[in-house]
């Protein structure tokens, strides 16, 4: 009898490139280890002729413009994104997103097949990532992110009264849900399933651009939108998991990293003695040891 044959996970990659990034890279290690069928979708905002360079490296680099009035971080990073998850739900059926930074890689093979099993054992959640636990184990402060939305669905967000109505109506509606004030997984990259996606443009909640005044991270918008669809957060990023994230900075050596086997990293500007560009060189020379992603 034949075994019964796996469809491949469709995979749609989301990347906000700035003017201090090196998104080439970034692009060339999720080009190296994800595989058809792939969507990836660069944010460009970085004021320099990146397009064709980018595009040329694989059919499935796609580079669209930055919105309009979306400056910087923050809710305009947010506003950034929801144009790429916008132009992949529009152009490619894709069964998991991953979204990175610019500073964040792919330095292993497995992430979408990972991810889709992951969702797969509980259709409840909707969003994986460095969520309660770190790289090490240690436990995850949401308090930071729960002061803001506070603040803006407060007496402070008056001056804007749209996203402060915004803001209000999503918090009332997750917490409808069990949202716990603040939590989100950390920005720099995570996972969502389609479902999840389907249910936040669903809602039109792709659309909402007041957000861009919001001083909320877009991975603190983006866990509330979650949430308020009816979808729970989940951890993929602890000590066992296929990513290793930190903020600032990576969450350990680069040797290690490959070691242990992980998948998706954030972030590469330092780590020790070590800057961005000696960090990118390692592990650029670690894909070149490894040419066949299916190895």
């Amino acid at each position: 009898m034949e075994a019964e044959s796996v469809e491949p996970t469709a995979l749609a990659v989301i990347i906000p490139a700035g003017p201090a990034d090196d998104v080439a890279d970034t692009v060339a290690s999720a080009v190296h280890f994800t595989s058809a069928p792939r969507f990836i979708v660069v944010i460009d905002d970085t004021g320099r002729e990146v397009k064709e360079a980018l595009e040329a490296s694989s059919t499935d680099v796609h580079v669209i413009p930055a919105p309009a009035k979306a400056p910087g971080g923050h809710g305009g990073l947010w506003v950034k994104l929801a144009a790429g998850y916008r132009y992949a739900l529009d152009n490619f059926a894709f069964d998991v997103v991953l979204r990175l930074d610019a500073d964040a890689l792919v330095i292993g093979n497995g992430i979408a097949s990972s991810a889709a099993e992951r969702f797969a054992t509980n259709g409840g959640l909707g969003m994986l990532g460095s969520y309660r636990l770190g790289y090490d184990g240690g436990h995850r402060d949401w308090e930071p992110a729960a002061r803001i939305l506070d603040r803006e669905c407060g007496l402070r967000g008056i001056d804007r009264p749209r996203m402060r109505h915004i803001l209000r109506t999503l918090r009332s509606i997750a917490v409808e849900n069990g949202y716990v004030r603040g939590e989100h997984p950390l920005g720099g990259a995570y996972l969502h399933s389609k479902s999840a996606v389907h249910a936040i443009a669903e809602r039109g909640w792709l659309e909402l651009a007041p957000l861009r005044h919001s001083h909320l991270g877009e991975d603190h918008i983006f866990a509330l939108l979650t949430r308020a669809a009816g979808f729970e957060i989940g951890d993929f990023a602890g000590p066992d998991d296929p990513m290793a994230l930190e903020w600032r900075g990576l969450p350990a050596a680069p040797a290690e990293l490959l070691a242990r086997h992980k998948v998706v990293i954030h972030s590469v500007r330092f780590w020790g003695q070590l800057n961005e560009a000696e960090i990118r060189t390692a592990f650029a020379e670690a894909r070149e040891t490894n040419p066949d992603p299916s190895l």
